[in-house]
């Protein structure tokens, strides 16, 4: 196995199973898992958990092996429990030398591998617990203990099970393989919900409580001994370890190993206080108590403590509301729910029972999943606002996920389990570790050549040899990395910007694309009702006032459709449904049961006019809910004089449209919709029939979606606008300014998101938009992709829509009429963005996948764009070595969120768990700041990075030089080096703020730079060649004595050489502190860091004292010895030299371009062109693609050749192209 190759004699021998089963061959039962593409081989020893899915996990089996385990733990002994550590850091070590390689069914340890390539070694436990029944009599769970014959094999009985990241999995001897245990959410069918779990027994919810485990999201707090222990484990704390070890036993330094220890333990009670405090934090967040009421069955019910709910248990659910804390389907009520929590949008959502269709004999039931029946599904963590009872029935649901599997418990997993973070800064700083580690383990052999040819004591060498690891190797290189971050989040805090994950505020300062949702982040989250258009006479007519029109059904539809709710006597609901209820000022009342006014019938919700000589009322009788999928939302009604129900439709234009009989739709339906879109303005289509008389109020509330929404007649259209907040024009500008290409990804219509993106700056006034149409194969027809340019809507368009839309006068009211800004800039088709709809995205994802890293690299609008589909198109930016952000609101972002570098929820909380950053900033003037704050912890990473690297460098040329005649600097000398000025320096440096502008330079985020390491190196080289020029100019003196070595004494640090090092390291160690200090133009001047600026004068003070004036005490301090004036002043004119060549070789050598050349080769600049570089120059290379549909007109100095050589109009798209209910 990868990472754990044992030889054969190590593994068990194999039991032979059957042909198929060791070959991968599909024979019997066996196919729907071998035939599936991708689908691995299995093997006896190895399998792969949740194959196919996004938390696929390899999984290798093994047995403790009791001889192999002793020796360890004595070689760990032996080896002062170095060798230990090792198998804790890695535990696909201690798999190669504690255990042996073992059949999967035999083992009783296995070792996982998951997607990250992280090791975890978990020990399979054995209970005597069954499946319950629904799961034992699902294929792929057979007898616990059967081979892969079906035999029971020599093994202990019981069910056997492994605990991996909050979860259980069960082996499946039939698969044989550990499956996730899952409540109800697969392999269940809706009739199955309602037929089969009808309430549980005490005896069977215990069993089932005994497979499942408590109802609870439990954080175990680890003790603070363990999480002390454990942060102290890390490899460069043991590092330090061994360092202060050797200097106290070594050299008796004392004073610097406590000074250090003391820092060590400073920085590990600040990690446990910080871990602890998030672990408590999070503990409490998530913690709920309480009880709940379950049946027994025969309508008896129990009041039970939320801990011991099961899948499948019926609870009953009150109507004041409560706080959701299982994931359960609900089989009779309805419930207005606050699902916030998840998804960071706190409009209230109605949810219905779970619709259960009759099934025919030949017909497969339904299946339920919570993913599709999300307007059904409560889930754990949200609120129940208020619940609603039919009939005088109780509010039942049927617990479906427990604990860690509910979607609450999913995000809590999330935060416990991170995905690890590949920064590339980390990365490099460990490979240049282990370059340092080399250039220490060439200055160890020259110091034991050295001490040989001196002839000094072989205690000696080990020890001078051992010394040069610990000071070339610097052990806080990574803790020094992460104050830039810490800092950051501090400031971000006072921002209002709060963050979750410290590790990706240096990826916001690397950030190259960012995306943005539209609808409540870079426009208002209300809309305005502009204008309603009933249809008359087949055409349009714009009414302003909808109040004035007369009670029809066009009223009826848009006082009856929508989800609106009364919660403490307000209407509370979906922001679009408000607006258009309030503009035909209705009064909504929601009946007590048994309360049935002019309805023969209880109506749960009923609208009723406040104006007018006749007061109408309409009684809504059932409602399907509104889905992102189907793009709509429908009710059944009935008006209080009618004698038939209606059902009622409002949703996606083109959708709606579908659905109705073509000859009630309008012949200019497209061209005015496209009129209105093109404007930006959200547009609505409404839709209504007549049921059959024959239903009456029991067969109206069986009827299900499929049965009713159809043969519709098309009413009219809802004009909404939708305004930009005044925040998005101006930050988008900054944010194009700085080179950071913007993208809109919404799930509003296409030609409003292209509208809105050129309003707020997205699209400039003379770039080209192609809209890309895709279109699936049909039968023998393959598929295709069309690129038409999107014309610039001139005034000519107006005459058409007040032709098509018109009052019965013939007039349109002046504060309605609806104007198009001209186009006469010229279009420049050089520089074009792509626009596309979720459908075709998913076409070209499938169909066309060799062009996504074109749409990637030019698309700007993606409109209709499933949460799914604006994750696939963050992944695809990213595979173009671009860092993606993401900035949304929370609502249908989740995933894009999580999927991105810098994912940003606008949210009034101070933090959200759908997102790394949370913004109390509702607009998005956060994405600057977070920028700014990130590209300024990203250039204060690199300058600690720099700082420390050259901070080794030169202790370690002072060490190396003084090794050369048998001298070593003081233990007072290490403190003032470590102690008083690189932990001053690492501590005070990063207190920079961000520079008050983004510039289009992006920040260095890569240490294999040319201008990095030719600043390192260079920088390396410079202080080389200082110290031995002042270790010359010393020997040069003709008051200079050699050093004469005690022969009693390991260290002799009383001498001219160990005083001139000193002094002259000293000044180096200022200069670069103060050179890798960068200011603008990512932060502010480094005078602006008042302590830092204090800092460094005082050290630069104290050490030219030092140097100049001769204090005995003070130099008795540091074991200094008295050097004349005159080579003081040659010191100190030393220093000032050192400092004018690296001021000069830091800003304008390393800086330079033709360093870039001088380093790197045109074959390797060209090898190394990231992959946006590769596919923009393909682009600029062949400017006949796209092949476009239609030409743009030419550009002749700056104004179009000929207005007639524009293109006519192309035809407008069906309704059928703006389906978004293709799958992805």
């Amino acid at each position: 196995m990868a990472g754990v190759q044992l030889s054969p004699a190590d593994r068990e021998p194999a039991v032979a199973g059957p042909p198929e089963r060791l070959t991968g061959e599909k024979t019997g039962q066996d196919s729907d898992k071998q035939g599936v593409a991708g689908m691995h081989t299995p093997l006896p020893e190895r399998t792969i958990l949740n194959e196919g899915c996004e938390d696929e996990v390899e999984c290798y089996g093994l047995k403790r092996d009791t001889p192999r385990t002793i020796l360890c733990y004595i070689l760990g002994v032996l080896t002062a429990g170095v060798f230990l550590a090792a198998m804790y850091w890695k535990p696909n070590w201690a798999a190669k030398f504690m255990y042996r390689q073992s059949r999967l069914d035999r083992a009783d340890t296995v070792l996982l591998k998951d997607m990250y390539k992280q090791w975890f070694l978990v020990k399979v436990r054995i209970s005597k617990d069954k499946l319950p029944k629904e799961k034992r009599k699902k294929k792929g769970y057979q007898k616990q203990g059967d081979d892969f014959n079906g035999n029971t094999a020599n093994e202990t009985p019981g069910m056997r099970y492994i605990r991996f990241q909050k979860l259980k999995y069960i082996w499946d001897a039939e698969g044989f393989n550990f499956y996730k245990l899952r409540g109800l959410e697969t392999g269940v069918s809706c009739n199955e919900i309602y037929e089969t779990f009808k309430g549980f027994t005490a005896d069977e919810q215990k069993s089932r409580r005994d497979i499942y485990g408590g109802n609870e999201i439990d954080i175990a707090l680890r003790p603070l001994i363990v999480l002390f222990f454990q942060e102290a484990l890390n490899p460069f704390y043991v590092f330090q370890i061994y360092s202060v070890c050797l200097w106290i036993f070594g050299y008796n330094y004392v004073y610097f190993s406590l000074a250090i220890v003391l820092m060590s333990l400073i920085s590990i009670t600040l990690t446990v206080y910080s871990t602890r405090k998030q672990s408590v934090t999070l503990r409490r967040m998530v913690k709920s108590t309480g009880t709940t009421t379950v049946w027994r069955g025969d309508r008896h019910f129990e009041e039970i403590g939320i801990k011991d709910l099961v899948p499948g248990d019926l609870i009953e659910l009150p109507t004041r509301g409560c706080m959701m804390n299982c994931d359960a389907v609900l089989i009779s009520g309805n419930c207005i729910v606050n699902e916030s929590m998840l998804t960071g949008e706190s409009v209230p959502i109605t949810k219905t029972p779970l619709p259960c269709p009759p099934v025919g004999e030949n017909e497969q039931p339904p299946m339920y999943s919570p993913d599709n029946q999300k307007r059904h599904t409560l889930f754990c963590g949200t609120e129940i606002l208020q619940g609603r009872s039919a009939d005088k029935q109780p509010i039942l649901a049927v617990v479906v996920r427990t604990g860690f599997t509910t979607a609450k418990g999913s995000l809590v997993r999330s935060i416990l389990f991170p995905k690890p973070i590949d920064f590339k800064l980390h990365r490099d700083a460990i490979r240049f570790i282990c370059i340092l580690a080399s250039i220490a383990f060439v200055g160890a052999t020259y110091v034991i050549a050295i001490k040989v040819s001196h002839h000094a004591k072989t205690h000696d060498i080990i020890l001078k040899a051992l010394d040069v690891f610990t000071i070339a190797v610097p052990p806080a290189l990574p803790a020094a990395l992460t104050i830039g971050m810490v800092y950051a989040q501090r400031r971000l805090k006072n921002l209002k910007i709060f963050c979750i994950s410290p590790q990706r505020i240096n990826l916001a300062g690397m950030l190259d694309v960012i995306c943005f949702d539209k609808t409540g982040t870079l426009t208002e989250d209300h809309l305005e009702l502009l204008a309603v258009s009933p249809v008359k006479k087949d055409s349009f007519v714009m009414v302003s006032d909808p109040s004035k029109i007369p009670f029809s059904p066009f009223v009826a539809a848009m006082a009856t459709c929508h989800s609106l709710t009364l919660i403490d006597g307000e209407l509370r609901g979906d922001p679009l449904d408000l607006q258009m209820f309030q503009s035909i000022k209705w009064n909504l009342n929601e009946p007590k049961d048994g309360e049935r006014g002019s309805f023969d019938f209880f109506m749960p919700t009923i609208v009723s006019s406040s104006e007018g000589e006749t007061k109408e009322e309409v009684g809504i009788l059932k409602q399907f809910p509104f889905s992102s999928g189907l793009q709509r939302m429908s009710v059944i009604a009935k008006t209080a004089s009618a004698d038939n129900y209606s059902i009622f439709v409002k949703g996606a234009p083109e959708t709606v449209a579908l659905m109705c009989e073509p000859s009630s739709v309008p012949g200019d339906f497209e061209e005015v919709l496209k009129d209105y879109t093109q404007q930006g303005l959200r547009v609505l289509a409404i839709a209504s029939r007549e049921l059959d008389e024959k239903q009456n109020y029991y067969s109206a509330q069986k009827l299900q979606r499929h049965e009713v929404e159809s043969d519709l007649q098309m009413l009219g259209l809802i004009i909404m606008q939708n305004t930009l907040k005044p925040q998005t024009a101006p930050v988008i500008a900054k944010l194009k300014k700085a080179d950071l290409r913007v993208v809109m990804v919404t799930g509003d219509n296409k030609l409003t998101a292209i509208h809105m993106a050129k309003k707020c700056g997205m699209i400039g006034p003379t770039e080209a938009v192609i809209e890309v149409e895709a279109t699936p194969p049909v039968g023998e027809q393959q598929p295709t992709v069309k690129w038409t340019p999107v014309e610039a809507h001139s005034h000519h368009a107006n005459n058409s829509t007040k032709k098509n839309c018109r009052r019965e006068n013939g007039q349109i009211p002046d504060e309605v009429q609806l104007t198009f800004s001209g186009a006469e800039t010229a279009i420049d088709i050089n520089s074009y963005h792509f626009a596309m709809d979720g459908k075709t995205f998913a076409i070209m994802v499938e169909h066309f996948p060799e062009l996504m890293p074109k749409i990637a690299a030019r698309g700007t609008v993606f409109a209709r764009m499933s949460p799914d589909q604006k994750a696939q198109l963050i992944e695809a930016i990213q595979d173009l070595d671009l860092h993606v952000g993401m900035c949304g609101d929370g609502a249908n972002d989740c995933g894009a969120l999580k999927t991105a570098h810098t994912g940003i929820s606008l949210s009034e909380a101070e933090a959200s768990v759908a997102s790394p950053f949370t913004s109390q900033l509702q607009n998005i003037e956060c994405v600057p700041l977070l920028v700014k704050e990130g590209r300024a912890a990203l250039v204060t990473s690199f300058g600690v990075f720099k700082y420390m690297a050259i901070y080794s460098m030169i202790q370690f040329t002072s060490v190396i030089i003084l090794n050369s005649v048998d001298g070593f600097p003081s233990d007072a000398m290490f403190m003032y080096w470590d102690i008083a000025i690189t932990t001053s320096v690492a501590l005070l440096v990063a207190r920079n703020e961000a520079y008050h502008a983004i510039v289009k330079r992006k920040p260095q985020a890569n240490l294999t730079d040319p201008s990095i390491l030719f600043s390192v190196f260079g920088h390396i080289l410079l202080q080389i060649l200082v110290q031995v020029v002042a270790y010359v100019m010393l020997t040069a003196q003709p008051w200079f004595t050699p050093l004469v070595p005690k022969e009693d004494s390991i260290v002799n640090y009383f001498n001219f050489e160990a005083t001139t090092m000193f002094l002259i390291s000293s000044f180096q160690y200022i200069v670069v502190s103060f050179l890798f200090s960068k200011g603008p133009p990512y932060r502010k001047p480094i005078y602006t860091n008042i302590l830092f600026t204090i800092d460094l004068i005082v050290l630069l003070l104290f050490t030219t004292f030092l140097l100049m004036v001769y204090v005995p005490e003070i130099y008795g301090f540091f074991n200094l010895k008295k050097v004349p004036l005159d080579f003081r002043c040659m010191i100190l004119g030393l220093a000032v030299a050192y400092f004018l060549a690296a001021f000069l070789l830091e800003n304008y050598i390393a800086e330079s371009g033709w360093v870039k050349r001088l380093i790197t080769c045109r074959r390797c600049r060209n090898i190394t062109l990231h992959k946006h570089d590769q596919v923009e120059q393909e682009l600029l290379a062949d400017p006949s693609w796209p092949p476009l549909s239609s030409r743009l007109p030419a550009r002749t100095n700056g104004k179009c050749m000929d207005e007639a050589s524009v293109s006519p109009k192309f035809a407008g798209k069906t309704a059928d192209e703006g389906n978004v209910e293709t799958p992805v």
